[in-house]
């Protein structure tokens, strides 16, 4: 589907080590091969003490239950966000009848009949305590107050239909750069680099929660003394269709409707717009493609989109560049917005010439599966003086 292996993020059988262990498993989505959540037939709600043996259909859920860990009956374990989104999973699916371990010395284990299959843990002499969920989906294996192994998962988009119950917390990313906290007071509050930048203004409502309605609206609500719903803000979006809020890497808190086009977002939406409609991602920049690829680490991001899809000037720019059947690329045009280049890639028709000037929405090319392409797809350079920089934290979706 597109130049560069799916960014999900399986989860690697690491031996033991000195010092706190991090596991980087990224959101995963629809990608992990899984099966479906199992009726739990035990439930830790925060965490579990280390000694517990989860068997299948149990659980370990974060303090408000919206990140579950469940141990499936086909032997994967895995974390489910809001949504049932996949997070993290073991990779041992194949194994029926599999367990989790919650060691004391230091280690999550995967065992079916005695036999480890997979162990998560790092070396020292302090017994581990307990596995503990957290309410932004981070696992950790502790030590008392101490990080034994940390699992930086994350929930950076939530579709229609679903709530965020207070203490909940969205993440662009690995990181706590950019968050977005249904806090228990009632406020919705985003924060970069720990700095707030745009709250609800709704606390002093203990048991308040954020609902994402099927017809577009962005709710916050409580309840009154008659235990009706009471509206303490909305998106005023109601109109929108079903779609997606998504917690980006620009900063920015955004809303999309059924068109995946942008009907709300938490702070004005400024800069380059992205290329094609929609916000569907596959290959990441940075992505390390494995040995045997030149270049080994992805360059640009990945839009999967069918053959023919309009693909959009970013804003007002010159038309730098025009190739026709490259080896690498296909087609592709080159589009300088000021000090920014937007390389589109893999196109099945250039509909602008070298300096041309274009503007935001003008058609510049149709996509394609041309050049080095393993099916239909845009990807997308973006060069500020001529340095390569991340597509996604320069540019906003339509």
């Amino acid at each position: 589907m597109t130049t560069t292996p799916s960014t999900v993020a399986r989860a690697r059988r690491l031996p033991r080590f000195a010092g706190a262990l991090t596991v980087l498993a990224l959101a995963a989505g629809a990608l992990v091969a899984t099966a479906e959540p199992a009726a739990a037939s035990a439930v830790w709600v925060g965490s579990a003490p280390a000694g517990t043996k989860i068997n299948p259909g149990d659980q370990v859920t974060s303090p408000n239950g919206q990140f579950k860990l469940i141990m499936q009956g086909d032997g994967n374990l895995v974390e489910y966000g809001i949504g049932n989104r996949v997070l993290w999973a073991s990779n041992t699916a194949g194994s029926p009848g599999a367990i989790a371990v919650v060691g004391k010395n230091r280690a999550l284990d995967i065992t079916k009949n005695g036999k480890r299959l997979a162990r998560w843990a790092s070396a020292g002499t302090v017994n581990s305590t307990a596995l503990k969920i957290r309410a932004d989906g981070t696992m950790a294996l502790l030590a008392g107050k101490s990080v034994v192994v940390n699992w930086t998962t994350y929930q950076d988009r939530v579709a229609s239909g679903n709530t965020l119950l207070g203490g909940t917390v969205l993440r662009s990313d690995t990181t706590n750069t950019r968050i977005l906290n249904m806090r228990t007071d009632g406020n919705l509050v985003q924060k970069v680099s720990g700095r707030v930048v745009w709250q609800s203004r709704t606390g002093g409502h203990p048991g308040a929660w954020a609902e994402l309605q099927s017809k577009g609206n962005f709710v916050i609500w409580t309840r009154d003394a008659s235990r009706k719903k009471v509206a303490l803000w909305t998106s005023r979006t109601g109109t929108a269709g079903s779609g997606n809020l998504l917690v980006q890497v620009d900063g920015n808190v955004v809303l999309y409707g059924a068109k995946d086009t942008r009907v709300w977002s938490s702070r004005p939406v400024t800069g380059l717009a992205w290329p094609v409609n929609g916000t569907k991602i596959t290959g990441k920049y940075g992505d390390d493609r494995g040995a045997g690829h030149v270049p080994r680490y992805h360059q640009g991001t990945d839009a999967p989109v069918p053959v023919g899809t309009p693909v959009y000037g970013s804003g007002t720019g010159e038309v730098t560049k025009t190739v026709a059947n490259d080896a690498s690329y296909g087609n592709y045009i080159v589009v300088t917005y000021g000090m920014t280049a937007v390389l589109t890639a893999h196109l099945s028709k250039i509909e602008v010439k070298k300096g041309q000037i274009v503007k935001l929405g003008t058609e510049i090319a149709k996509s394609g599966n041309t050049g080095q392409s393993t099916g239909p797809h845009v990807h997308v350079e973006t060069r500020r003086n001529g340095t390569l920089v991340d597509p996604l934290k320069n540019m906003h979706f339509r």
